[in-house]
């Protein structure tokens, strides 16, 4: 299990200095229930339903909105949000509801944030702002009684009940009870049995919560409402794919027989087949896809990732530089187009909107320099990588791009250049903050320098002690040091101020299960990191182990090669290999052992485990 590694006379006017998060469409981003924090607008931007009251600005109410914003300023957003509560009841101004429903989000506590918005309602109720908002807090505060009447509501009254449960379901998934969220998605879809999308959210939300039997039969009812939906049949062969192959490669290639001109079809049965390491089959799909969608950028773009997934370098470079061209005009389109452009603005002084994608529908070429410069760094041509990060613009990756960048300058000995550049990075949000202190402490352990990387996590967490990810960090580096009883401090830290955090729950069994101490407690642990997180390859690699280190060969077996099939990583290859191994199948241990070598010749696991066993492989 290795570390897996966001005044112009009124109050409208007052803009929040602190961030936190707003708008329904934010909070459906947030993973968990309390993500760190999201921009959030100016009271002064409304929405255009709400009816504001004619208030003054007092000076005593202007004294406790800045008192509020300035409390948030000093780290006490659960002041600021009693403040504004209190406040908002008096003047009656949702403006002032929707802001101490920031606070209380920001203070991360549920059940102040759902009373504030449901103020907002109150004092809005014509507003579609405030209502999504309170119905989403609802939601991601577990309150499942009290949402599920209003989003029926908003799926009887939506003109396409196809698309209403669809948001429906994308709401609810926030939300890490998935069982709460299956049984829910049950009886609301449950009144449109004759929709295909019905039974396709109530799939989903069956297959979240481990219901896998369940998830086949209403993927299987989807397929026969509609036959020629591809995503149904998507679906029902993924569901499909572990334990019934031979039925999910049917659904697939009978589906590709009816509708030969199907590239998202011929791409998914692609994928299918690489998964059950049938190349030539594989190879044969793309190449009919190849032929039919050429010039197609989405599906050129699905080869290049299709081809980094079977490790085949060299065709997905091709494929992500064609989709390059494809998505990036010529020097005469694009003079012609800006042209264009100043012709049609030349009288205006608002300035035009930009986008990652200045070529059409989709996404632009940013993504794929991402992945252009990840084969070049995987062959180790860190120049190249560092040319492709280096096209990335300002936009969704850029952030994402001069972090890899310092990761290669690190790598390339230039510790103190890439510790720079990480430092000259800009943040407005915590979560931008946080994210460049992981890059940090990753570049410090690229390095080695373990102490370092411990020591610089352990500040950080005093300025923030309840920051979730930099605990989760600081307890894998210190499982580096040899420092057990700090991993799991920090682990049960993490536990407790994100109790439906999967991979605190995996670091710490997996690391029982490791050194061989507590196992059934390790096991407990492991098991509820997989009923949070159902087919996480890395979760199940951990509960093979455990069930090994138990001597339950058969069982940890099953887990190992379900992990396996998920994600062919080094680490899963060689716990398999091992067991493998003492269940007297040395020729398919070797097998998984030299899969692994493949990946990582240098990996240090694989180099103890034949050491320990005394195997030299292809030598027996």
């Amino acid at each position: 299990m290795r570390m897996r590694t966001s005044v112009d006379r009124g109050v409208g006017a007052l803009r929040p200095i602190a961030a936190s998060l707003l708008l329904a469409g934010s909070l459906l981003g947030m993973q968990g229930a309390w993500a760190q924090d999201v921009a959030a607008p100016s009271l002064g931007v409304t929405d255009s339903q709400e009816a504001l009251p004619d208030n003054p600005l007092t000076s005593a109410t202007l004294f406790k909105l800045l008192m509020s914003e300035i409390a948030s300023q000093r780290g006490s957003p659960d002041a600021s949000y009693a403040t504004e509560l209190k406040l908002a009841r008096e003047t009656r101004d949702p403006r002032i509801a929707r802001r101490a429903t920031e606070f209380a989000v920001q203070a991360r506590q549920p059940a102040s944030a759902v009373e504030a918005a449901r103020l907002w309602t109150e004092l809005s109720p014509d507003s579609r702002v405030a209502a999504d908002t309170y119905l989403t807090l609802l939601v991601l505060s577990g309150r499942f009684d009290d949402a599920e009447p209003l989003l029926a509501a908003k799926i009887e009254s939506s003109p396409s009940k196809s698309q209403a449960l669809a948001q429906v379901y994308g709401l609810l998934a926030q939300s890490q009870n998935r069982a709460q969220t299956y049984a829910t998605m049950r009886k609301l879809a449950g009144a449109y049995p004759s929709l295909p999308e019905s039974h396709m959210v109530v799939a989903q939300a069956a297959q979240a919560a481990g219901e896998k039997a369940a998830a086949v039969e209403e993927a299987r009812a989807a397929v026969r409402l509609q036959p020629d939906s591809e995503s149904a049949t998507i679906m029902l062969a993924q569901f499909q794919q572990f334990d019934s192959p031979k039925e999910a490669d049917a659904a697939l290639s009978s589906f590709i027989a009816r509708n030969p001109k199907s590239v998202a079809m011929r791409l998914s049965y692609a994928r299918f087949l690489n998964g059950e390491k049938r190349y030539d089959e594989s190879a044969a799909q793309l190449a009919r896809v190849r032929k039919d969608a050429a010039s197609v950028p989405e599906t050129i773009f699905t080869l290049g990732l299709l081809a980094y997934q079977a490790n085949k370098p060299k065709d997905s470079e091709a494929y992500f530089k064609r989709f390059v061209e494809l998505k990036t005009p010529s020097k005469k389109a694009a003079t012609a187009a800006a042209a264009t452009a100043a012709e049609e603005t030349d009288d205006s002084d608002d300035a035009p909107e930009t986008t990652d994608d200045a070529t059409g529908p989709g996404r632009g070429p940013e993504r794929a320099y991402l992945y252009l410069a990840q084969i070049a760094e995987d062959a180790k041509d860190y120049p190249r990588a560092l040319d492709w990060l280096g096209k990335v613009g300002q936009g969704n990756d850029f952030a994402t791009a001069r972090i890899r960048r310092a990761l290669i300058l690190a790598r390339q000995g230039k510790l103190d250049v890439a510790r720079s550049e990480l430092h000259a990075l800009p943040t407005t949000t915590p979560a931008q903050a946080t994210q460049l202190l992981l890059a940090e402490a990753q570049i410090l352990r690229d390095a080695d320098q373990n102490q370092a990387a411990y020591d610089f996590l352990g500040s950080a967490i005093e300025k923030t002690p309840n920051n979730p990810e930099l605990l989760y960090d600081y307890g894998m580096t210190a499982e580096k040091l040899g420092r057990f009883e700090v991993l799991e401090s920090a682990m049960r830290s993490v536990i407790r101020v994100r109790p439906d955090n999967a991979q605190a729950y995996n670091a710490l069994g997996y690391t029982l299960a490791d050194r061989n101490e507590r196992l059934d407690e390790a096991k407990a642990l492991i098991e509820k990191a997989n009923a949070l997180s159902p087919d996480d390859a890395s979760i199940l690699d951990s509960l093979g182990w455990v069930q090994y280190r138990l001597g339950n060969n058969g069982d940890a077996l099953q887990s190992l090669e379900r992990a396996y099939k998920l994600r062919n990583d080094a680490e899963i290859g060689v716990h398999l290999g091992e067991v493998l191994w003492v269940s007297g199948r040395p020729a398919d241990a070797e097998k998984a052992w030299r899969e692994a070598s493949a990946k990582e010749p240098q990996n240090t696991m694989l180099q103890q485990t034949l050491a320990r066993f005394n195997v030299q492989m292809g030598k027996r």
